[in-house]
């Protein structure tokens, strides 16, 4: 994660990040500790897999692990046969219930709308920005503005006008030509939050090069052993085949369970009702001060040099 992420946590953190909406997969809110409920990651997210025949989750370690191993992820469960696949939106897949959702709450909400880095192309997720009311403030921080500009009449007919910088009845749309990291480290300046932001951008930075390291050493010593059992395998040509014993990993795959379908379309449907219910809204009851505060709504996607 880049400055721009950790900006957008301390939105979140002094409560008022109302949401943000994101076209990115990758998944970096998240590692920046983002609260899930507040991100809407329209285009889905690498982070989680599901099973393509009977919805079983898995996790983006596991799929990894597999992928290590060039191994097809497949389903662990003894009555499946499905194919692992990430929980990304692919073109022509819709997008999740819950972007309709959560647009319909928010924006109308929205005190204050920032534009992240994105050329606003892609439908729908580009015609958001006309979703504000109309007296709410859009600020555009991108390297190019004439990305923003809806020009063809059917364009602006179906989805809306773009922003209107240059126009002479502009009151509301600014724009700030920067890179992301550039722009929110501005922003965070303006209102005093600089130091506090380089601060975070550190520490959050130290501590996740130190779970790299720790994990690329936890590999390093598990490749020799893996390399020498197969190299042991191949040297040995007297065993016959099949007393050949299977490669081990000392990451196991998750442990092959029966399939109940009845009791798992259960818990599907519950899994289901409370991300939707814990996504619905993030107001908590009593909290009148946390009302009164100015609201944001954030789109981003980055692209890196």
């Amino acid at each position: 994660p880049t400055p721009c992420h950790y900006f957008i946590r301390m939105l979140a953190e002094k409560g008022v990040l109302l949401r943000h909406f994101t076209q990115n997969i990758d998944g970096l809110e998240r590692v920046a500790g983002i609260d899930p409920d507040l991100l809407m990651e329209a285009h889905g997210s690498n982070q989680v897999g599901h099973c393509m025949e009977c919805s079983k989750k898995y996790t983006n370690l596991w799929i990894r692990d597999c992928l290590k191993r060039d191994e097809i992820p497949k389903c662990t469960l003894e009555c499946c046969t499905g194919t692992i696949r990430p929980d990304t939106v692919f073109f022509g897949e819709p997008l999740p219930k819950r972007f309709s959702e959560l647009v319909d709450q928010d924006f109308e909400q929205c005190d204050l709308l920032i534009v992240l880095g994105t050329s606003l192309k892609v439908q729908p997720f580009a015609s958001l920005i006309i979703k504000v009311p109309e007296e709410t403030p859009r600020l555009y921080i991108n390297l190019e503005k004439n990305a923003s500009e809806a020009k063809h009449p059917l364009t602006i007919l179906v989805f809306g006008g773009g922003f209107k910088f240059d126009d002479e009845d502009n009151y509301r749309d600014v724009f700030l030509e920067s890179a992301c990291d550039d722009g929110c480290t501005r922003l965070a300046e303006l209102i005093g939050w600089k130091d506090e932001l380089t601060n975070l951008v550190a520490s959050e930075h130290a501590r996740l090069d130190k779970e790299f390291l720790e994990e690329a050493q936890k590999e390093a010593t598990e490749l020799p052993t893996q390399m020498s059992h197969q190299l042991s395998i191949k040297a040995d040509t007297k065993v016959p085949p099949n007393q050949i014993p299977m490669k081990t990993n000392p990451r196991e795959s998750p442990k092959q369970k029966p399939c109940h379908t009845e009791k798992k379309a259960e818990i599907s449907k519950a899994t289901i009702t409370s991300v939707s219910a814990s996504g619905s809204s993030n107001q908590k009851p009593g909290n009148d001060k946390k009302k009164q505060q100015t609201k944001l709504s954030t789109k981003h996607m980055k692209t890196k040099k």
